[in-house]
């Protein structure tokens, strides 16, 4: 082992794909004291003595959400041996608890110079680099720890997780039913099985697993989690609240707690219960949160409980997670500038794509841009443009706290489509466009989202699956999928004999102010939904939309989008069951065909 180089392990590709961790958190690393003390020379063994009750401790506080101590109890056994592998080791943990993810990568790095024997190096360098994105590295480094232990359950749970994000199911399955012969009462191993096949598209036979878990282990909260997030994918949204109430009983830590109440305040949406939902949605602030997105801003953040607060009040108002939830967000704005009435004012932070269709709607505000970053594998923001050269604000608050005041209750969403504003000259130009295909229903296509990670595959349907509305005759297709489109375009051409025509002069991920006028122009889109459906909707544009999964969070209990009254939404009978979903979607496009035929 000593032949290593650290560098060689962690060479991969310049570009990471982003990834979202799966509601199994992965097991927390560490060092084997035993083994350690053990394999120790007695000149070493007698130093480990001194410090290993302080490295225990600091393990334990790490892993059960007292970062700062465990650093501190770290730091001491580390100044007492700073050649100590054992040391380093554990100073690597504490930081990668605290999120210090670069600096505990060089503590690791440390350990395993002084001592690349250890097996749980290794295992604790595959958690960083995992955390990191860096997932070939990772499963390099989790290949070398089970090389030298065999079987080991945690190494395979978490090899299993590394393969699963990289969609390599098929070997994540295989990995896992060999631990699992070799350890049948494992109730964690069951568990692990379980994330593989829902992340595959499977939440039926998923929850199989996890029962299994469960009745190994009845007090297993992350099994819990993910069982409550399996009746949510097949719909059964009442099963999905009992299932995280009972998880949030058995909460190991912080953490898990967190991704907990997470799941739970958006199945509270899910089931219609928007007061608790909104309320519990607070969370996704909480800096324990593993997916919270980091707010650098000098000013109290307005939660949203109380609108009042915000009557002749200097307030920003901050973008927050993807394209489509900012757009969607943006349907409380005027209640929020009404809310801070003539005396106050409204500033806007958004997604500098979305800046020119935001201030068009909005022209007397002070919209721009903020800064947004990835760093040691969280998501950070600023909105330092809308307050270091206009002072600072009495308020801020990411986009979404406004929902907990304006839309707590369905009669509180517009009537009417449209809430935000295209620009008037190229939506008549994209009309001229279109007028120029021909007669015909003129249909924007859309089947994939940019971000087609392992996780979000299961959302998105086959492009061959859409077969129903390409072989509809009447209807006119235009591409207003972003992103790689060529071999599907060329596809359809071949196989269906349909052109889908590409809009001209147009980039469909970056032009989106004119994405959203191109969207009013047509007839209606159609697709999954993803930001362009969101875009189209919130300038007023129609959207039929095919989804497999009932009582997503954002339908808020209906059968339909609130947010959105000119979106219809088609559901499949299960989850992942498209042929019907599309199907429904096809025939009311050929009523509509017909209709426009007959007027």
């Amino acid at each position: 082992m000593s032949a290593l180089k650290l560098d060689d392990l962690l060479a991969q590709p310049e570009e990471a794909a982003k990834r979202d961790l799966t509601d199994a958190a992965p097991f927390e690393s560490g060092p084997d004291f035993k083994s350690a003390i053990d394999n120790a020379s007695p000149a070493e063994r007698r130093k480990l003595r001194k410090i290993a009750d302080l490295l225990r401790r600091a393990v334990k506080l790490a892993h059960s959400g007292h970062g700062p101590q465990a650093a501190r109890l770290a730091m001491k056994a580390l100044d007492a041996d700073p050649e100590s592998a054992l040391a380093n080791h554990v100073m690597g943990v504490t930081l990668e608890e605290l999120g210090r993810l670069s600096l505990a990568l060089e503590f690791y790095q440390r350990s395993f110079e002084k001592d690349p024997k250890s097996p749980d190096i290794y295992q604790s360098l595959a958690m960083v680099a995992w955390k990191l994105d860096m997932l070939p590295a990772a499963e390099k480094f989790l290949r070398i720890f089970l090389q030298m232990i065999p079987g080991h359950p945690d190494g395979t749970i978490n090899l299993a997780g590394v393969l699963r994000d990289q969609g390599r199911f098929d070997d994540a399955v295989d990995l896992l039913r060999a631990t699992i012969y070799a350890n049948p009462d494992h109730s964690d191993l069951w568990n692990a099985l379980g994330t593989v096949l829902i992340e595959s598209g499977d939440p039926v036979q998923a929850a199989t697993f996890y029962q299994e878990s469960l009745r190994l282990n009845p007090e297993f909260g992350r099994a819990w989690n993910n069982l409550a997030y399996a009746h949510d994918l097949v719909g059964d949204i009442q099963g999905s609240i009992e299932a995280f109430d009972k998880a949030l009983d058995h909460a190991a830590n912080k953490r898990d707690r967190t991704i907990m109440r997470h799941g739970r305040s958006l199945s509270y949406l899910g089931a219609g219960d928007l007061e608790r939902g909104w309320a519990e949605y607070q969370v996704r602030l909480d800096e324990d949160y593993k997916d919270a997105t980091l707010f650098q801003i000098d000013a109290p953040r307005w939660d949203g409980e109380n609108p009042g607060e915000l009557k002749g009040k200097t307030v920003v108002m901050v973008g927050e997670q993807g394209l489509g939830d900012e757009v969607m967000f943006m349907n409380a704005a005027r209640d929020v500038l009404e809310a801070i009435g003539p005396d106050g004012e409204l500033r806007i932070a958004c997604e500098h794509r979305l800046r020119p269709l935001f201030q068009r709607t909005f022209p007397d505000l002070m919209i721009d841009a903020h800064a947004s970053a990835r760093l040691e594998g969280r998501d950070w923001r600023i909105a330092e443009s809308v307050i270091a050269e206009h002072g600072k604000p009495d308020f801020w608050f990411p986009m979404g706290n406004a929902c907990r005041a304006f839309r707590a209750s369905l009669d509180a969403f517009p009537k009417e489509p449209g809430f935000l504003v295209a620009d008037p000259e190229r939506v008549a130009h994209w009309q001229n466009w279109l007028a120029s295909l021909g007669p015909g229903l003129k249909a924007g296509l859309l089947w994939k989202s940019l971000k087609m990670t392992a996780k979000r595959q299961k959302y998105f349907s086959p492009f061959e699956t859409w077969k129903p509305v390409l072989d509809l005759p009447g209807l006119v297709l235009v591409n207003l999928q972003y992103g790689e489109t060529a071999d599907e375009l060329a596809r359809a051409e071949r196989d269906f004999g349909v052109t889908i025509h590409q809009p001209p002069g147009i980039d469909l991920k970056q032009d989106l102010d004119d994405v959203a006028a191109l969207g009013k122009a047509l007839d209606l889109a159609v697709g999954p939904m993803n930001a362009t459906i969101n875009l189209t909707c919130a300038v007023g544009g129609e959207a039929f939309v095919a989804s497999n999964t009932r009582h997503g969070w954002s339908s808020l209990g209906t059968d339909h989008l609130p947010w959105y009254p000119s979106l219809s939404l088609f559901i499949g009978d299960e989850f992942r069951d498209w042929s019907t979903a599309i199907g429904k979607l096809a025939r009311a496009l050929e009523a509509r065909i017909a209709q426009q035929k007959a007027a």
